[in-house]
């Protein structure tokens, strides 16, 4: 669950995701002098590396002065002016709405205020390739939700057809399959005395909700917004993942002590996020927990005190189980089978030249 994918154009603010086809149709980021930076980083891939690259080439040079400041934080441009009109209006037409509408930007004539945004979880749910879960007949997942070893630690733009199409109907035939054992006689029977049961839990959670406990939701999902922003973001170290863990285990201890400001009826969104918030925390926990143990770079997951990928030790999948009770998860870990082709050098980015003085001003 450490391999989280940041998108390099989160609109600012908001961090509404516009398009790869910016950057793919040929639009540039340039920093607050307006300098296209990517081309001091990346002279070969420019703005075209990948999501990851990308989106640490902007931190870095946001670190180093050259974001535009703005009452949201620090942000970068976004420039596909020179597209044309006609352009825009056609082949990108979702990012002309979604400036005009959310930020009041017309990008025919203006430039677009971006920076790197959360995106996309490489983990989830361990599935067989078919995309059942293993040691659990009747599950199954498929997207964003599973761990079907597509994508390793770093989804590439545009494998979502596959995961869409392919893998839809993938595990579309394989509950076709298994439907002789869904359709088990006793099964209907079976399946309602869970959803009493699960319907029970949840009652007996919003009764303890009603009842009122000292912390609100809304505080700590900001709090834990927060800590991961800061902590477990493009840039891990030891230092900031230890405090990381440290305070997001500080909220799971809090968010068992939750109580509604609100009546707590009808359509509720207090009600809705108060019930989610304690397994939000404890996926939070096991992804900063596992970016902590994981001393390499690799993919999406990027460590400043350990920059390179590490084969030898980590060439391996994280698995992190819950216990019932417990207030941190157990990782443990899964060596990866190589079949025809053995990890090589990254082809798409992660260029060794520095921007120069001269060439960041321009």
């Amino acid at each position: 669950m450490e391999a989280v994918q940041f998108h390099p154009t989160g609109v600012v603010p908001g961090e509404i995701l516009v398009s790869e086809a910016c950057r793919g149709d040929g639009g540039y980021l340039r920093d607050k002098n307006e300098h296209r930076f990517m081309l001091d980083y990346e002279p070969d891939k420019k703005e075209l590396a990948s999501r990851d690259v990308v989106s640490r080439r902007m931190v870095t040079h946001i670190r180093k002065g050259f974001g535009v400041e703005s009452p949201y934080g620090p942000h970068l441009w976004l420039d596909i002016r020179h597209l044309g009109a006609e352009h825009i209006h056609t082949r990108l037409r979702e990012v002309e709405t979604i400036c005009q509408d959310f930020l009041g930007v017309d990008p025919v004539n203006q430039l677009i205020p971006v920076r790197p945004t959360q995106h996309y979880s490489m983990g989830g749910v361990r599935t067989h390739k078919e995309g059942h879960a293993y040691g659990m007949t009747g599950l199954y997942a498929a997207g964003e939700a599973a761990c079907w070893d597509m994508h390793g630690f770093n989804r590439l733009g545009g494998n979502s057809v596959a995961e869409t199409v392919v893998m839809g109907s993938v595990v579309g035939r394989r509950i076709v399959q298994d439907l002789e054992w869904l359709l088990h006689p006793g099964l209907d029977r079976f399946a309602g005395d869970l959803a009493r049961e699960a319907n029970f839990q949840v009652q007996a959670r919003m009764k303890r909700l009603l009842a009122g406990g000292d912390e609100y939701v809304h505080d700590l999902s900001r709090r834990m917004s927060e800590i991961l922003t800061e902590k477990v973001g493009i840039f891990r170290n030891e230092k900031d993942l230890g405090e990381a863990v440290d305070e997001l285990r500080e909220i799971h201890d809090r968010s068992q002590r939750l109580g509604l400001r609100s009546s707590g009826s009808g359509a509720n969104p207090e009600m809705a996020l108060a019930l989610r918030f304690p397994g939000m925390v404890r996926l939070a926990l096991t992804i900063a927990y596992g970016a902590r143990k994981r001393t390499e770079s690799r993919g999406s997951h990027y460590r400043e005190d350990y920059p390179k990928r590490d084969d030898e030790n980590w060439l391996n999948r994280t698995l992190a189980t819950w216990p019932a009770g417990a207030d941190m998860p157990v990782l443990d870990y899964e060596p990866v089978r190589i079949t025809e082709l053995p990890p090589g050098e990254r082809g798409y980015g992660e260029g060794k030249t520095e921007p120069t003085k001269e060439s960041v001003h321009g």
